[in-house]
């Protein structure tokens, strides 16, 4: 129908006569509804909805044109098992998440927003188009998008409905300066402002602090245009306890795209939000990750271990009435872990590591209030929703610049690929020496992984263990566990005995049984001597005690 510039539109939601129906007026949204078409008084309470506070509508008129587009609804003959066979292969590259796209002809995202229906609050999903010619365009969400040479992109999984104080992240204000035309933010400029806003409120050493930031920055970027990417680098933000790692967190929550905040939601409830609404994983006191004998703990790091790379799936049985079904779940995406212990080496293998400090005595920056601008924040995030749109085809194209990387490979290359091809951009737009200044920092943190390649808390195990056996002591795994505790109670408050065999059995070193005890009585100070030797440790074994068996 179209009357007074309004127009009716709608799509299939499933197959039971369901439907998403819009209804726009001059091109503005005025309601978004799954309805039953056939039902007279879902289709009174939407044109009431649409009539309500606009004289100029004639509601017996919308409620003509949903009568007619229910018996249009009706008159389409639903398809068959049998007639699914005859239809055409859909390439699966045509497929794209609603939350974030890139592709040659358009970039896009959604946003969750609320609006009203009758007397009650009800959500509705806007997508928001940049295409290629630089048209920018706002439609309501539906399962396809036409593109110029008649191909369509369909858009899956549909996305659940959030919650009343759900974020939209892009401000209802900045969403339509955008669609007026506003200037798309100046890279270099947004990056400055953004470094500076994450130096006010952190403390870091001089010598290293421009290398954090901007890599923090670039991180942070990278949530909003990773998808052209095949493997995404996660962060780890470590250091001791009141070194600042949750002030990093609650910075990155006011910043990158889509935060997920959780420091104790469950394997299967954080794969099935990842894959509803995909996003930023932000995973905070992630300690309990060191338990990887846990089946809860198991579960969290098989989900994370696949989401590093594009296509990752979390893959479960699933009960469909008296039997399973196995479903799969997208889980890949940007995700930052936070905590003291450390990860264990097959996670931290996928990471970029920032280690944190504790702020000097007369540092104000612990003092500063995150949220005393708010405005000052949602700027920020208004400014990166933009720029995300506006440069689809450059994201299309920075997975191709490998000599950003020149002396790095494997997962070295990997992980810092992303960062240093931004950087190398954010740097061509005028932000002069980002992208040595970032290649120094990623030399100087992979450098440092090697030296910490077996981390402090295994280093401390070994130690106490080398002072046991000097003293011809045969520990039980729990009695190592003990002593570390007593030594470093924060590192290891979380640890377990068996974390502790797993841990040593990595360099080699093994219990033995002694009347009924699992023990280490057969470790030689010869064999952690070489061990202290190979990894660069400082275990308390010298040339003359190694010489002996230690027992």
């Amino acid at each position: 129908m179209e009357g007074s510039s309004l127009t009716l539109e709608y799509s299939p939601s499933n197959h039971n006569g369901t439907v998403t129906l819009t209804a726009k007026l001059g091109g503005e949204v005025l309601a978004v509804e799954s309805l039953n078409l056939a039902k007279p008084k879902q289709r009174s309470a939407f044109a009431q909805t649409v009539c309500n506070g606009r004289p100029g509508i004639d509601a017996a008129a919308v409620e003509a044109e949903l009568l007619r587009l229910a018996a249009e609804v009706a008159s389409k003959p639903e398809g068959t098992p049998a007639d699914l066979a005859t239809l055409p292969e859909l390439d699966v590259s045509s497929i794209v998440r609603p939350e974030r796209f890139i592709t040659p002809e358009v970039s896009g995202l959604a946003v969750p927003t609320m609006t009203t229906m009758g007397d009650k609050p009800v959500w509705r999903s806007i997508l928001y188009l940049q295409w290629l010619d630089g048209k920018r365009e706002q439609r309501s969400l539906s399962t396809c998008i036409d593109l110029p040479d008649k191909r369509r992109l369909w858009i899956h999984p549909a996305p659940p409905e959030p919650t009343a104080s759900t974020p939209s992240g892009w401000s209802s204000a900045g969403r339509r300066e955008w669609l007026k035309g506003a200037a798309p933010p100046d890279p270099a400029d947004l990056f400055k402002r953004l470094c500076e806003r994450v130096a006010y409120f952190i403390d870091l050493p001089h010598e290293r602090a421009p290398g954090i930031v901007a890599t923090l920055v670039l991180w942070v970027l990278l949530t909003y245009c990773y998808l052209p990417w095949d493997a995404v680098p996660y962060l780890y933000v470590g250091g001791p306890l009141g070194s600042g790692k949750s002030r990093v967190f609650e910075i990155l929550a006011r910043l990158v795209f889509r935060p997920l905040g959780s420091s104790n939601m469950s394997g299967p409830a954080l794969f099935r939000t990842l894959h509803a609404q995909g996003g930023t994983l932000l995973l905070d006191e992630a300690e309990r990750l060191r338990q990887t004998q846990a089946p809860e703990v198991q579960e969290i790091l098989s989900m994370l271990l696949a989401g590093y790379k594009r296509g990752g799936q979390a893959t479960r049985l699933e009960p469909v009435g008296d039997t399973f079904k196995t479903v799969s779940f997208d889980v890949y995406g940007p995700k930052a872990l936070a905590c003291v212990a450390g990860l264990p080496p097959a996670l931290a293998s996928r990471t970029i590591s920032l280690t944190m400090f504790r702020a000097g005595p007369g540092s104000e920056k612990p003092r500063r209030r995150i949220d005393a601008d708010p405005a000052g924040w949602q700027r920020l995030r208004n400014e990166l929703h933009a720029l995300a749109l506006e440069h689809g085809p450059t994201w299309l194209e920075l997975p191709k610049r490998v000599e950003v990387c020149p002396t790095m490979s494997g997962r070295d290359f990997e992980l810092w690929q992303p960062l240093l091809a931004l950087a190398s951009w954010v740097e061509s737009h005028g932000a002069r020496g980002l992208l040595a200044l970032t290649q120094r920092h990623a030399l100087e943190t992979i450098d440092a992984g090697k030296d910490d390649q077996i981390g402090d808390a295994d280093e401390t195990l070994l130690r106490i263990l080398a002072e046991k056996r000097a003293n011809l002591e045969t520990p039980t795994p729990g009695e190592l566990l003990k002593a570390a505790q007593e030594a470093e109670s924060n590192v290891f408050r979380q640890w377990t005995a068996k974390g502790v065999s797993n841990a040593l059995r990595r360099y080699s070193v093994h219990t033995a049984k002694m009347h009924g005890r699992k023990v280490y009585s057969g470790v030689t100070l010869g064999e952690l001597g070489r061990i202290q030797s190979t990894y660069g440790l400082a275990l308390g074994v010298t040339e003359d005690t190694s010489d002996g068996d230690g027992g």
